[in-house]
Formats: structure tokens, sequence, C-alpha cells
């Protein structure tokens, strides 16, 4: 699956040829049988199994770096001189080399840890931590060079958390005052900080953002959605149990869709579903996490449940099509 190859094994038997038997004589004579010669083997042909430098049974995330680099390019992929630098760092002689290097390091991953699929999870979770800690960085680098001011003495976690009360239901007006900020400042903040996320290139305003957004969240999934953001952090597990099945969820989601599509008010279909427009952004942080957390190593389940649920929907409403995304 994606990232994954599997190992193409050769097997030789060695077959014996029964010797004629020679008719009894009374002084049997010797026979002399020239033997077959042995097959030529030619020396400069790759084996068909080769590691290379790498240990993956005791470090498979060297593995998983190299594969990222040598596979990708981009921000999170590799250049000429990471290629280079792993290339000499793991005895890798050319691309032909590498391709088996690869599949032969998978086939032991794959031995260790039973499936293709438990595999291409780990190397999905570790490509996660990665793609976290790159965030963690340009949070750092953004808080350098003052992006993370405050506006008229607003911060961001404030702005936030008050954004999320609004949502919630409380009284902007009440709201507003209890703060001491008129509409008018209100408006000019609202206004530079949506400013500075459109001009963030790096998402880290965002991240922030969402962070204070979900932990002022008093909604019935607020404990969910705080665990997924620290789990995201840590890049671990979720350790909450699901507070639904993931095929009620993937249903749910399904029934806004459509209702969407169909014009309905998307509020009116989340409370039908006895949800508020919070409950349902802190249910999709921890569902989505979950399932980006177990899509690999659960994906034939997955695809069977994607399957039959698309079905229902779609015979429930002809013409009416939707796209699913995590």
């Amino acid at each position: 699956m994606g990232f994954f190859d599997k190992v193409k094994g050769q097997i030789k038997n060695a077959v014996q040829q029964p010797q004629p038997q020679q008719p009894q004589q009374a002084a049997p004579q010797q026979h002399y049988h020239q033997p077959e010669p042995e097959p030529e083997v030619d020396q400069t042909e790759e084996p068909e199994f080769d590691l290379a430098g790498f240990d993956v049974v005791n470090d498979e995330e060297s593995f998983f770096n190299a594969v990222l680099h040598m596979e990708s390019e981009g921000q999170f992929g590799g250049t000429d001189e990471s290629r280079a630098e792993i290339c000499a760092r793991f005895g890798i002689r050319d691309r032909s080399h590498w391709h088996l290097v690869k599949e032969s390091n998978y086939a032991m991953l794959v031995r260790k840890w039973g499936s293709g699929n438990e595999v291409s999870q780990r190397e999905l979770n570790w490509r996660q931590g990665q793609m976290q800690q790159a965030m963690m960085g340009n949070v750092a680098q953004m808080q350098k060079q003052g992006g993370f001011e405050p506006v008229e003495g607003v911060s961001l976690e404030t702005w936030a958390a008050m954004n999320a009360s609004i949502v919630s239901g409380a009284n902007p007006e009440d709201l507003l005052r209890g703060q001491g900020i008129d509409r008018a400042k209100w408006e000019r903040v609202s206004g530079e900080w949506n400013a500075r996320m459109a001009r963030d290139t790096t998402f880290a305003i965002a991240q922030i953002y969402g962070n204070a957004f979900q932990a002022a969240s008093q909604g019935k999934y607020s404990a969910y959605a705080k665990e997924a953001n620290a789990a995201r952090a840590a890049n671990r597990d979720l350790a909450m149990e699901l507070p639904l099945s993931y095929e009620q969820f993937y249903d749910m989601m399904l029934e806004q869709k459509y209702a969407g599509q169909k014009g309905a008010d998307p509020v009116a279909t989340l409370k039908k579903q006895g949800l508020s427009v919070v409950d349902w952004t802190d249910l999709s942080a921890f569902m989505g996490y979950y399932f980006n957390r177990t899509a690999q190593r659960f994906w034939p389940q997955y695809q069977e449940i994607h399957q039959r649920l698309d079905a229902k929907w779609a015979a429930q409403n002809p013409g009416v099509d939707v796209d699913i995304q995590f």
C-alpha cells in the first residue's frame, strides 16, 4: 500500500535423476558417470536480499527517514544532498540497489510486525510525527518573528477562546462587555488575526488558534478534543476509548454531507443528530485523529464500511454526489 513493496523470493529445487540399474554379472563392472556441469553463475548479478547498513528490527525510524528522503521531495522530502548522505551512510550504490534494499527491509519489517498493513501504519505514524515536529518549529519561528503579538491587547488564545464561547451559544454583546471590548475594537481585532492567519503559509497561527479554541470548549466532547491534541503533540495513540464506533461516525458524516448538498441548514442537521457546532468540531478532532492513526492497519474494515454506507446513502439520495475527506 502506498510505500509498501513486497519482496520477491526465488526457490531453487535440486532434482536427483535415478541412475539405471546395471544387469547382474558374475563380476560387476565399475561404471564412471561424468558429473553434469554446474550451472554458470553470473558473479555480477545482484543478490536477492540486501539490508545494506540498516537495522530495521531495532531502528525502523532510520529506514523510514531514508524512504522519505529517497522517494519524495518538497517540504518534508529529500534533497540531492540528503539522498547522497543517506547513500554514503548506509552503503547504497545506486538507484537499482536502493530498490532492492528498500524491498528487503520492508520484508524484514513485515516479518517483525506480522503484516504489510501494520508496517504501513507505523511508517505513516512516524511521518505524522515528523510533520508535527516541523509544525512546532514553525510555531517557534513565528514567535521569534513576533507573529503572535497581541492585537490591541487581545492575544491569539483569548481571541480563540472568545470565538469558542460565541460558537457555543454565548451572547456576543455580554461576552465583549465582560472583556471590556466594544464592537468596533472586536471587529478590528478579528480582522487583524484573520489577516495574519491568511498570510501565514506555515499554518502556525492556525495551529495555535485551533488548540486554544478546543482548549476553551465546554461541549460534550471537549475532553476528547483535548486528548486528541495531546496525543498529536506527543505523536502517540489515543488513551481514551471511542465515544462511538467509527461506523456511526462515518454515517453521521454522510448524513451531514447529503443534507448540505440538498441545501439543508447544517446547524439544523447537527441538532437533529443531538450535536452543536462545537460538539461536532470536538468529536471530529478526536475521530479524525483516530482514523489517521489506524487507517492503514484497519483499512479492509474501513473500506467495507465506506462502501456499504456510501451505497446506502447514494440509494436514498439519487443524483446527489458527495465527497468525504479526512
